[in-house]
């Protein structure tokens, strides 16, 4: 119920603080988005079930709580310091016959409301430059770290120095996704639909990062999630005994640097993640943007990255190898309409010395890869980008190309949108998983109001799989502020 305590913490905190706020401003948005198709389900019979999915996204922000310093003034100066609410929350639900059902401790209640799962994706106060060097959140927040992601409920807290460094500090409950105002998201691998993974977590972590640099970012962390053993005493661990044993979840060091150099032409970056659990480097990324005129840019991306789990997962035990990932765009523009663009992916797989025997693999290192090309002609009021690419080596073949079009018929009113693609797959293991699909969508952008809008995407999908295979997507997204006070 933490997520509870964090609505009824801003809630409250929004309330006392707009009360006296001259020149506060209001914002919210509402997005509905609705699917509709046919799956098929695995199995010899192979019996269709209908998804009728809908999502809503309610999000609200209330800026600007404290009042300028200046009664001439219409906006409180940043470095004056500002106070805000911000909160965003996502009601799902099924009625097709396939109905995905809450878990845990949400199960009770939402399967009276027809088995909505209710989310608080976020929702705290901060502080923003008070007193010229302390920012603070206090609520449900979700942090990225170089390579790690994480969500809590708590508090965070910066203070920036003088020399350019600043040092941060947070604690809390890590989100637990079975709770009624859960965030699966960001539920610790590996313990799904045990006692353990319903347990809540405390996670303390903190940074040191360079402040107001232009040229420069850069920040290190340490991040440490446990689950101590007075947390789970009326629990049942996984050996049947009453009571969870006490024990680390995570225990992570992160790090991140990025340069603009050159004017901003050249952009290096790289970050990584150290598991001192496993003692090992789970990710690396490293890459750079240069721009080498006004017309030519290049973009290059590594990636080493190994799959984390909650250290009390039984899949620590299992040898996990890494795969590289190696990407280069080059874009060029040659008119004011058009961009070109030529990439390029490499995947490489290490294989590792398996078995009591020892045994050897054929190849230390298994390499997939490809490329791809694409075009982009943009008009006022009319767009169309093409694209094709294909993959092959390690894991099989898979090519294809897409064609996207955009026109506004009416201003900013009504707009059209087509699209077109053919796919061409084959798996080198699975000869299930051989064939070719050929896809057709349309769709339309209406403004029906300042701030409201629907889209609807319509698409018939062509494949040996499948006699039909339509489906409709609809997204209903109303935007819109009040500012009060003095103007």
């Amino acid at each position: 119920m933490a997520g509870c305590a964090v609505a009824a913490l801003v809630g409250l905190g929004a309330a006392s603080l707009s009360t006296e706020a001259s020149a506060t401003e209001i914002r919210t948005v509402a997005r509905t988005i609705g699917e509709g198709y046919m799956v098929r389900l695995p199995g010899p019979q192979g019996a269709l079930i209908s998804r009728r999915r809908l999502v809503q996204y309610v999000n609200l922000g209330v800026f600007e709580l404290l009042p300028p310093k200046e009664a001439d003034q219409l906006r409180r100066d940043h470095d004056d310091g500002q106070l805000r609410v911000i909160t965003s929350m996502r009601l799902r639900h099924d009625f097709g016959t396939y109905v995905g059902r809450a878990t845990g401790t949400a199960d009770a209640l939402l399967q009276s409301v027809d088995g909505r799962q209710i989310d608080l994706l976020y929702g705290y106060l901060e502080g923003d430059n008070l007193g010229g060097w302390i920012d603070f959140r206090l609520g449900r927040q979700f942090e990225m770290s170089g390579l790690d992601f994480y969500a809590f409920d708590g508090g965070w807290l910066r203070v920036r120095t003088p020399a350019h460094i600043a040092v941060e500090a947070f604690g809390g409950l890590s989100v637990d996704g079975t709770a009624v105002f859960g965030f699966p998201t960001f539920e610790l691998d590996g313990t799904a639909n045990t006692d353990a993974d319903r347990v809540s977590s405390p996670t303390i972590g903190a940074a040191v990062s360079l402040a107001d640099v232009k040229f420069m970012d850069a920040r290190i962390a340490y991040r440490r999630t446990w689950t101590p053993s007075s947390f789970g005493n009326d629990l049942v661990d996984s050996d049947g005994s009453l009571g969870l044993a006490p024990g680390v979840d995570q225990e992570l060091w992160s790090g991140t640097v990025a340069l603009r150099l050159a004017d901003g032409k050249l952009s290096p970056y790289a970050a990584t993640r150290y598991n001192l659990g496993t003692s090992r480097l789970d990710d690396v990324s490293a890459g750079v943007r240069w721009a080498l005129t006004e017309l030519h840019t290049v973009r290059a991306q590594y990636l080493r990255t190994i799959p984390a789990f909650d250290l009390d997962s039984i899949f620590n035990v299992f040898s996990v190898t890494p795969f590289e990932d190696v990407r280069m765009v080059y874009e060029v523009r040659p008119g004011p309409r058009w961009r070109l663009n030529a990439r390029f992916q490499g995947r490489f797989f290490h294989e590792q010395t398996t078995g009591p025997l020892g045994t050897e693999p054929d190849n230390a290192v298994n390499f997939g890869g490809g490329g791809g090309a694409g075009a982009t002609y943009q008009r006022r009021r009319i767009g169309v980008r093409a694209d094709a690419f294909g993959l092959g080596g390690e894991g099989g073949v898979r090519a294809g190309a897409t064609l996207d079009t955009r026109t506004h018929v009416w201003y900013d009113r009504l707009a059209l949108d087509g699209r077109a693609y053919v796919l061409y797959y084959r798996d080198e293991l699975n000869a299930a998983r051989r064939g070719y699909s050929v896809a057709l969508q349309a769709g339309a952008n209406i403004r029906l109001g300042h701030g409201v809008y629907l889209g609807v995407v319509t698409e018939e999908m062509f494949t040996p799989f499948l006699r039909g295979a339509f489906r409709a997507f609809g997204i209903l997204s109303m935007d819109w502020a009040l500012r009060g006070g003095p103007r």
